[in-house]
């Protein structure tokens, strides 16, 4: 996987996580599916499947990868995601879209059929859309070939027993059901109706009610109103009988497709057609609404058609030669479905209760197989329904246990204990009532082995016991009662660190993996020969019918049972009648009544009291398989010296009577913690289970028991002993509490440390030993001392680099619950610091954070957390790290709630550390200024700390650049900490340089946030900008000086943009002091600087003008006014619009001088500004252009009165006015006859769609007309066709104002012609269209518009007419 860049998560199943990933070095981007290995054998088989494939409509398969955690598939990256997210946004689909959805779907299928595969699992959720709509299939998990359907029998047949139940064909629930072309087909229905109707055909909230309105109800009529030909394909999909579902040959030609399908040859499907002969004919044909059989196409015709069974629409036309399903039948089918409706039983073949039973069995054996402590959450009344939380749920029916999980001791497999119970047997509650009725005979053979045999009648078995017989879901490999009661709890998390972080923290990083429990037995070697010609005087029953066998058969099997134990019968007799019970053992209901009645009585006494070796190992194996699939022990077998009878196995000679013993005393012993600990929460009772008077309860396990458990772990013992007392330990110190400290003993823990690090142990053997410790260490958290004592915490971190997934589990526990513990422990700074001699630890922890299992990807980030808090070296070689922090933004995102959790503690822990980096950055500055102070010596005594904290600074910086932690880094305490280290850079000190840029840097970033900023605007105003303009004078670092100023216009804006801030008295007060004692005494300097400092201060400059803290008097006293129109003389392209807003600003301040403008002589190039901007259509400058180009016409009038022309333009042909704003010549921009120049631009932005340019043209044109009389007439009369388009244009949208301003700009311009004697030749086409625009004015609505027109059409009959 080094091969490849791997980004955010597109996908989640339940075990897997798919991504987007890049190959790298290249721009190929692929799905990178990441797997969990439980699930192995899933992905071999659709690693196998998709590469044998090649089809545009199958997901493209390139590669496959192994990690220690990890299978990885390198898939075709489809951008559209799946069908389902596209309904979960959109609901539904209309037919049309259907239509090609479908097409592609069928071309799949039918390439899959034709290569004999059967996909299994058609569902929206598997079909994916690449960038160009086209459908892929993927997840081919569930596929199987034809070859491998046939080669085993229809019941065994393992695709038969797994899938969606909402996409599953009626015929897959039945015993023999096997997957087909129909079956696929049926799906495709279900599919296509979901896409129209917005959901699947058939959905409810439980499994049974789900698969009888499969089995009875026809679906549901599509809604709005699609077309005769799609309804009659998805009602011939959705036919209940597969012999009468729609087949190849018709889909391929059905009426709906608008290019019929070429038909291709697929191979036979004996499987398919035997299954049809044995069970679906005889009630889902009824179910379609078929005629009697008598009338029913003969059995040799279906199969010769493979299913076909349909005839030609009668509807139809008659050229239309494609075949189609008849409506009316299907509606017939309705109509029949629903007469059946309540009938269920007349579905033979399909057991709904054993269906669901088996489906929640398996739904809690995969809750087991990840790990989790608790079982499944009873969400219906009925113990054995499963409740469909949504419609894209996966179940598995299967009852075959061959594929569980294996224990790893002795080499035996361990079947998982999920019973292979017959669902349908009589009520086990009554039956084993008759069977305590009649125990008489039975306990009385026992008193006859034994004198001392206990003489206690058997109590009726109490009623929530037997109810548990009835829970189907019993957790695999112990039962309820175990796994319900295995904690998960942090109940001594307090004890570690008495802050609240260090509980959260312990908390945290505890994944239900780290408490899973598994058997102490080993599961019975099963020998089918042998077991099939056991050598027994009765007839051996299996389980599954010994369980429901009547009383009196069940007492005579016990009789029988019983007397060959205790009689004389040879050895071998008695050894293939304990075989028996070990195979009756398997089935949990079968072990409830043997362990609960006087045969384990007499076992007990077997073992305690036998001479025979063989025997008594038999008779030690029976006892643990029978309390390991129990369900319930009765209190009666507690007195019956079980206890004591297994200590002594414990202590024979014979290696496997010891083994045999540890197992069946584990598992006892577990069941006992577990009922103990359910006492204790019953009676509010919490002493010490060691004290005789702890619980109500009869079981009572002195400290003898458990310090000889404890001797099997010593050297020397027997490795299968020992593992079986460390799988107990294990479980029992799950419990935790007082159950756990019986085992906290240093000699405990120096054994459990030796097995763990022992070379010559078997790798399971060490793991359990190390889970034992962890265990321990949870929860009696002085332990970790003695952990320590015994292990070297180098090797324990060199095994989260280096060892398995369960190592790297376990050697993190111990070492982050180690660093939650420094203040018990000794030499742990010691221990940290060893670990920097590491060089493969950074990369290591960061590889697993990206792709180890689930557990450990949190626990790594956790313990990367707790290095950087302890230890300073760590946090540049971790929280630098771009890889790591990207890490976390991704696992930020992922909805796994450990992920999340632990991301979360990992964020808070971080951003804990931020003010001890602060403030040791603080300490190592002050160091440095301290030597500068105080000689050579001191200097250089204080350089050597900063370097070491010089380093740490950017880690601040990038943690702010980390989405994670940019809203959780910074505080009021942290802001106050960056204040005092600003502060210390105000004076120059040896070394300043090492901090500098990476602290303005860090402000720099803070401050992206406006509300960092406004949530505490005084630290800023008052502190943090004072010190940066302090910080910028004089500084020879270009970039220090640039971050200055960016950081003060930055902060600045932020300020000015709340208006709450802009009106608080002591924000107002800081801002003029920052403006009129630090920015304008810099200002000169600053835009002397180099780029891009003079574009902010300008910028800053503007803005603190608008707000009336900066005077524009200051400016000009500054003699700064040519510098900030020098920008009109370079390039315009890089002109910056602050420049044009600062010049206007100034040219409409009363403060500027007019002579001043006048020198600089600038208006020609503001002139050419205005085109350059119109030309390249920017719209930002245009107002501040069009306003600086008012300003400097207003200037070259040089009377206050002047503005009064814009609101009444015809003043502008009022002599009487004109005589009163006489042109001072002395006193007004002598160059303003330039604009001229530009006229044309001014009539062009008349059109311009915003008002407030349209506005702004049209007064530039009136006043320079009065500024500049003479040129702008010139301007006006040249440009009078525009002007007759102009006006056209401004009539037709009635913008009455600008219309009166151009009108007695014409009349003025005519008046100037005449008077000036101006040589001009005006084209009388352009006079004539204007006096006939004219005439339709003179009847204008508008005020002053009508005498505008007569006025001007006066002016123009004076002109002479030119040709």
């Amino acid at each position: 996987m080094n091969n490849y860049h791997i980004y955010e998560a597109i996908g989640r199943g339940k075990h897997s996580v798919v991504y987007k990933g890049r190959k790298k070095k290249t721009i190929e981007y692929y799905a990178i599916k990441s797997v969990e290995k439980s699930q192995r054998s899933k992905i071999l088989q659709e690693v196998r499947m998709l590469h044998s494939l090649s089809h545009p409509n199958v997901l493209r398969f390139y590669s496959w990868y192994e990690t220690s955690a990890h299978l990885w598939l390198v898939l075709e990256y489809c951008v559209g995601g799946d069908i389902l997210a596209l309904l979960k946004q959109d609901g539904q689909l209309p037919e049309n879209s259907i239509h090609d959805l479908a097409s592609d779907l069928v071309k799949a299928l039918q390439f899959l059929h034709s290569k004999g595969i059967i996909y299994c699992d058609l569902k929206p959720s598997n079909i994916l859309l690449d960038e160009f709509g086209c459908v892929k299939l993927c997840d081919f998990g569930l596929a199987r070939r034809l070859c491998d359907i046939e080669k085993g029998s229809l019941a065994m047949l393992p695709q038969a027993k797994r899938g969606t139940p909402c996409y599953m064909a009626p015929e897959l629930f039945q015993d023999d059901g096997v997957h087909s072309y129909a079956s696929d087909l049926w799906a495709l229905g279900c599919v296509l109706y979901e896409c129209y109707a917005g959901r699947p055909p058939f959905i409810k909230n439980e499994f049974t009610q789900l698969v009888k309105s499969i089995i009875l109800d026809p679906a549901p009529p599509l809604p709005g109103n699609p077309s005769s030909s799609f309804v009659n394909l998805i009602n011939s999909l959705l036919m209940k009988d597969p012999a009468e579902r729609l087949a190849w040959p018709e889909l391929c030609e059905h009426s709906f497709w608008r290019t019929k399908f070429s038909s291709v040859s697929l191979p036979p499907h004996p499987a398919f057609s035997n299954m049809l002969q044995l069970s679906v004919k005889p009630y889902l044909s009824e179910r379609n609404g078929e005629k009697s059989s008598q009338q029913r196409t003969p059995q040799k015709r279906q199969e010769s058609k493979m299913v076909r069974g349909y005839k030609q629409d009668e509807n139809s036309n008659s050229g239309n030669k494609a075949f189609d399903t008849s409506l009316k039948n299907a509606q017939n089918s309705r109509k029949n479905s629903t007469k059946h409706g309540g009938k269920l039983e007349a579905a033979k073949g399909i057991n709904l209760v054993r269906l669901s039973r088996m489906a929640k069995l398996n739904l809690q054996r995969e809750n087991e197989k990840q790990n989790y402590r608790r079982p499944l959450l009873e969400t219906c009344e009925n113990n054995a329904e499963v409740k469909i939380e949504n419609n894209d749920m996966e179940l598995d029916f299967s009852e075959n246990p061959d594929d569980d999980l294996s224990d790893d001791a002795d080499g035996s497999e361990n079947p998982s204990c999920i019973p292979v119970v017959d669902l349908q047997s009589p009520n086990i509650d009554e039956k084993i009532e008759e069977i305590e009725q009649n125990m008489n005979q039975l306990n009385a053979a026992v008193d006859n082995f034994v004198d001392n045999g206990p003489d206690d009648s058997k109590k009726p078995v109490q009623e929530a016991c037997s109810e548990q017989l009835e829970v189907a879901a019993t957790p695999p490999n112990s039962s309820n009662r175990k796994f319900q009661q295995a904690k998960v709890t942090a109940g001594s998390a307090a004890d570690l660190d008495s802050s609240s972080s260090s509980n959260t923290l312990f908390e945290a990083f505890w994944h239900p993996s780290d408490l899973s429990v598994k058997p102490v037995m080993p599961s019975r070697k099963s020998d089918k020969v042998a077991d099939a010609v056991l050598n027994l005087p009765f007839e051996s029953v299996p389980a599954c019918d010994y369980v429901k066998l009547p009383t009196e058969k069940l007492n005579a099997i016990n009789s029988m049972i019983v007397h060959i134990l205790t009689g004389t019968s040879q050895v071998s007799e008695k050894q293939n009648t304990i075989r028996y019970l070990e195979i009756l053992s398997g089935n949990s209901d079968a072990a409830n009544i043997i362990i609960n009645g006087p045969v384990m009585l007499l076992l007990v006494k077997i073992l305690r009291l036998s001479k025979v070796s063989a025997v008594r190992v038999q008779v030690a194996s029976a006892m643990g398989l029978l309390i390991r699939h129990s369900t319930f022990i009765e209190t009666e077998l507690a007195n019956s010296g079980i206890i004591n009878s297994l200590m002594d196995g414990l202590r024979d000679k014979h290696d496997k009577v010891r083994r045999f013993s540890m197992a069946a005393l584990g598992e006892l012993l577990f069941y006992i913690s577990t009922q103990n600990d359910h006492s204790a929460k019953d009676n509010n009772i919490s002493e010490s289970p060691s004290k005789e008077s702890r619980s109500t309860s009869c079981w009572q396990v002195p400290n003898t028991v458990i310090a000889l458990v404890s001797s099997i772990l010593r050297k020397g013992e027997d490795d299968v002993a020992q593992l079986y007392a460390l799988r107990a330990i294990e479980n029992i110190c799950s419990q935790g509490g007082d159950w756990a400290s019986r085992f906290a003993s240093q000699d405990v823990i120096g054994n459990l440390c030796y097995i763990y690090k022992a070379a010559g142990k078997q790798e399971n053997t060490r793991l359990i030993a190390g889970s034992c410790l962890v265990r321990l260490a949870r929860f009696c958290p002085s332990c970790i001392q003695y952990v320590f004592d015994k292990l070297s915490f180098k090797d324990t971190a060199s095994a989260v680099i280096k060892g398995n997934p369960r190592e790297q589990q376990i050697s993190l526990n111990l070492l982050i619950m180690s660093i939650l513990s420094m203040p018990m422990l000794t030499n742990m700074n010691r221990h940290l610091l060893s670990l920097a001699e590491e060089k493969h630890m950074v990369p290591g922890l960061i590889s697993l954070i990206e792709q180890g299992a689930e557990a450990l990807r949190g626990k790594a980030l956790l313990f990367v957390g707790l290095l950087c808090k302890n230890s300073r070296k760590w946090l540049s070689q971790f929280l630098s790290n771009l890889k790591l922090l990207s890490l976390v933004d991704r696992l930020g995102k992922e909805k796994d709630g450990f992920i999340q959790q632990c991301v979360e503690a990992f964020v808070h822990l971080v951003a804990t550390i931020v003010p001890g980096i602060l403030d040791t950055v603080s300490g190592d500055m002050q160091q440095m200024m301290g030597g500068k102070r105080h000689g050579p010596i001191a200097a250089l005594t204080g350089r050597t700390n900063p370097k070491s904290s010089a380093h740490v600074l950017p880690v601040i910086l990038h943690l702010l650049g980390s989405s994670s932690f940019k809203h959780r880094v910074v505080s009021s305490h942290v802001l106050l900490q960056l204040a005092n280290l600003i502060k210390l850079l105000q004076v120059p000190f040896q070394g300043r340089d090492d901090f500098q840029i990476t602290l303005l840097q860090v402000l720099e970033l803070v401050i992206e946030e406006p509300s960092v900023i406004l949530d505490d605007p005084k630290i800023f105003t008052g502190r943090i900008l004072p010190g940066l303009a302090i910080i910028y004078n004089g500084n020879k670092d270009g970039d220090a000086r640039f971050l200055c100023l960016k950081i003060l216009f930055d902060v600045m804006v932020a300020i000015f943009d709340d208006a709450s801030l802009t009106n608080d008295q002591q924000t107002i007060e800081d801002l003029k002091s920052i403006s009129q004692t630090y920015f304008l005494s810099l200002y000169p300097t600053l835009i002397e600087d180099e780029d891009p400092i003079p574009m902010y201060a300008q910028k800053l400059l503007v803005m603190l003008i608008e707000f009336d803290y900066i005077k524009v008097s200051d400016i000009v006293h500054l003699k700064a006014v040519t510098r900030c129109f020098e920008f009109l003389l370079g390039d315009l392209s890089n002109a910056n619009v602050n420049d044009v807003k600062l010049c206007l600003a100034l040219t409409s301040a009363p403060e500027m001088e007019t002579k001043l403008l006048s020198q600089l002589h600038v208006v020609r190039r503001i002139g050419n500004l205005l085109e350059f901007v119109n030309a390249k259509e920017m719209e930002d400058f245009l107002e501040p252009t069009l306003g600086l180009c008012k300003a400097f016409i207003l200037r070259g009038i040089s009377s206050n009165k002047v503005t009064t022309l814009c609101k009444e333009p015809a003043l502008l042909c009022n002599s009487a006015f004109n005589m009163s704003i006489a042109v001072d010549q002395q006193h007004c921009v002598k160059d303003i006859c330039d604009f001229a120049s530009n006229l044309t631009v001014f009539l062009d932005l008349f059109r311009y769609p915003k008002t407030q340019i349209m506005d702004l043209s049209s007064e530039c044109v009136v006043l320079l007309l009065r500024a500049a009389p003479r040129e702008a007439t010139m301007g006006i009369l040249t440009n009078l066709p525009k002007i007759s388009n102009l006006l056209e244009f401004l009539n037709h949208n009635a913008f009455g104002l600008q219309i009166l301003r151009l009108l007695y700009s014409l009349v003025f311009s005519c008046r100037q012609y005449l008077s000036q004697a101006m040589i001009l030749s005006i084209p009388i086409t352009a006079i004539l269209r204007i006096e006939t625009l004219l005439s339709s004015l003179k009847s204008s609505g508008i005020p002053g518009i009508s005498e505008a027109a007569m006025n001007l059409t006066l002016e123009l009959q004076r002109l002479p007419r030119s040709l």
